[in-house]
C-alpha cells in the first residue's frame, strides 16, 4: 500500500508531520497538499518555513500537487457551481475541494510519483473530537484516532517541538469563513478584491437570483464582517481534507 499524508498546513496535520519527524509515527510514503491556486498566503509561508525544514530532517519532502490536475474550477463539467456559496434558500455542498484536492492529489500520486491509485490509502487528521465523523475506513487511516489525541494535544505536541501553531489554512474566497478570517483576507487588498470579482461573477451567472459567499447574503464588499461572534463553520481545510 501507498501510505499519504494528506498535508492542509493546520494544526492536526502539522502534529502528524511531528510525530513522523519525532519517529512517534511511521513514515508516510509521500505527503502531499494539494494547491487550490486559491489558498491564504500564510500556508505556503508555515509550509516553506516550519513544515519542510522539520521533513526534510528525516528525509521527507512535502509535494505541493498544482491546480493544473483539477480538471474543472468554480463550475462542474455540467455546469453546476461546486463552492459552498449562500442561496436565497440556503447553502450550497462543498464539492470544490474534493475536485481541487482530493482527487488533484491523488493524480498526483499516480501520475507524478507512479503510485498504483488502488494501492492509496490517505492518512486523514482527524483528532479525537471528530472520531464521529469517519464515515469509512476504506482507502483512508486517522493516526490522531489510533493514538486518542484531541486538537488541543495536537497544540501541545507543536509547541513542544518547538514550533509555532499554524494559522487556519483555507482558500481566500471560501464561504465557510468566520468574520475574523474574512477581515484576515480584507488586510490583503489584491486578496479581498479578487474575491469580490469572483463572487460578482458567479452572482451574475446564477439563475436562482443571486449567490453569495457570506452568510448575510449581501456583496462581500458592504457584508458585516467587523462583527464578532459568527459561529465556527465545519471545514477540514486544515487537513486537506474539507472535502470530508
Amino acid at each position: 500500500m501507498f501510505n499519504i499524508l494528506s498535508y492542509g498546513g493546520g494544526i492536526q496535520t502539522i502534529a502528524m508531520c511531528v510525530l513522523v519527524a519525532q519517529g512517534r509515527l511511521e513514515r508516510p510514503d509521500a505527503i502531499i497538499v494539494a494547491d487550490t491556486g486559491r489558498e491564504m498566503p500564510t500556508t505556503w509561508e508555515y509550509l516553506d518555513n516550519y513544515a519542510r525544514p522539520l521533513m526534510a530532517q528525516v528525509g521527507l519532502e512535502i509535494h505541493r500537487a498544482g491546480h493544473e490536475l483539477a480538471t474543472v474550477d468554480v463550475y462542474g463539467k455540467n455546469g453546476d457551481l461546486l463552492m459552498p456559496v449562500y442561496t436565497g434558500t440556503g447553502k450550497l455542498p462543498t464539492f470544490c475541494s474534493g475536485e481541487w484536492k482530493a482527487r488533484v492529489s491523488e493524480r498526483y500520486a499516480s501520475r507524478v510519483l507512479g503510485a498504483p491509485s488502488r494501492t492509496h490509502v490517505n492518512w486523514i487528521g482527524f483528532s479525537l473530537e471528530e472520531r464521529r465523523r469517519v464515515k469509512s475506513h476504506d482507502g483512508k487511516r486517522y493516526p490522531l484516532l489510533e493514538l486518542a489525541l484531541t486538537r488541543s494535544d495536537c497544540e501541545r505536541i507543536i509547541a513542544a517541538a518547538g514550533l509555532p501553531i499554524p494559522s487556519k489554512s483555507r482558500c481566500w474566497m471560501c464561504p465557510h469563513q468566520r468574520n475574523e478570517e474574512w477581515r484576515e483576507v480584507r488586510e490583503r487588498p489584491e486578496l479581498w478584491r479578487q474575491a469580490i470579482a469572483l463572487e460578482q461573477e458567479i452572482h451574475d451567472a446564477d439563475e436562482r437570483g443571486g449567490v453569495w459567499l457570506h452568510g448575510s447574503r449581501v456583496p462581500l464588499g458592504e457584508a458585516p464582517i467587523d462583527n464578532d461572534g459568527t459561529p465556527e463553520m465545519v471545514r477540514q481545510c486544515g487537513l486537506g481534507l474539507c472535502y470530508v
